[in-house]
């Protein structure tokens, strides 16, 4: 029974082989290094690689141009996406660089017109501004050639504040001749008279002062009245009888019987006709010619006729008397 055991034990192996555990682990350390080295030296890497691969490529294409590469393929595939989008980059930013450069350009053109546009606007009211006051200034000098007495033409500065006393100023005065009583008009109508006169200015009062008054006639049927303002500043016509030839429409014109205006001057219309008014008269209400909050320019006329000028040169025998001997 030794010996079977011993046989058995001799058939038996002695030992059997034990697996290598380190081996595993030693190569998870050189992926480990690996992985360390490929991690801290990548962009060297990288770099070389790309210029091994640009280099082959270079050296593919310089040897045999006309053949076909399998890498040279493959890559010129895998970066065509990128060339693509590169370019449509490349596009887009170029077009928004000679677009903004058009915008710009643009506004640029765009401010110069703007200003060139308000210049001139400003150039074509000023003309237009011209053409109006030579307009008013041609109109008073064609009523002052009609008129036969001497006048002078001024310009309003200022309108009173006051509605109980409604005068205007103008930039004239004594040192251009103007003196108290003169009639003022305009080419529209009659304005009113001068009330007070200083060296360069003067003051007239308006039709629409409850203290003038004009005598006037109507046009169509020659009645007599006076026009004169209110407090309200609403003109009328005064002592026009119930039964006198009037009605609304008809024109007033100057009479010329009070000695300071020319006859036949326009004053206003006849708006409105009532038969309440004082006593034996109508009250008749006026639209004067002449609004005073519009006047710019105004003419003076004085009681003095104008001087006549001859053309005609005289004779020498004429001009100077002849010497006694």
């Amino acid at each position: 029974m030794a010996a079977a055991r011993t046989g058995k034990t001799a058939d038996s192996p002695r030992s059997s082989p034990q697996p290598d555990q380190s081996r595993p682990s030693r190569v998870r350390q050189v992926w480990f290094v690996a992985l360390t080295v490929l991690r801290r030296y990548r962009m060297p890497i990288h770099a070389t690689c790309a210029l091994a691969l640009a280099f082959y490529v270079v050296t593919v294409s310089s040897a045999a141009p006309q053949k076909g590469d399998p890498v040279t393929r493959v890559l010129a595939q895998s970066v065509k996406p990128i060339q693509k989008s590169l370019h449509a980059l490349g596009s887009t930013i170029r077009n928004i660089q000679i677009n903004f450069v058009a915008f710009k350009d643009l506004w640029n053109e765009n401010q110069a017109l703007k200003e060139q546009i308000a210049a001139l606007e400003a150039e074509r009211n000023r003309l237009f501004e011209a053409k109006l006051a030579n307009d008013r200034l041609t109109e008073l000098l064609e009523i002052r050639t009609r008129i036969l007495r001497e006048s002078v033409a001024a310009t309003v500065i200022s309108n009173s504040a006051s509605t109980w006393f409604r005068t205007i100023t103008v930039d004239k005065g004594a040192g251009s001749g103007i003196h108290r009583g003169m009639a003022v008009i305009t080419p529209r109508g009659v304005v009113g008279r001068v009330v007070s006169v200083a060296d360069d200015t003067a003051k007239v009062l308006l039709l629409t002062d409850h203290k003038s008054g004009i005598d006037i006639i109507t046009q169509r049927t020659r009645v007599r009245g006076i026009v004169s303002g209110s407090v309200d500043g609403e003109p009328i016509v005064k002592y026009m009888g119930r039964n006198d030839d009037i009605r609304p429409g008809d024109r007033l014109i100057t009479s010329g019987l009070d000695g300071t205006f020319p006859k036949g001057l326009l004053v206003g219309t006849i708006m409105e006709i009532a038969d309440d008014g004082p006593g034996l008269f109508r009250r008749v209400r006026v639209s004067l010619a002449v609004d005073p909050l519009v006047m710019e320019e105004v003419l003076f006329i004085s009681d003095k006729p104008r001087p006549s000028y001859s053309s005609a040169p005289q004779p020498d025998s004429q001009a100077a008397p002849s010497a006694t001997p």
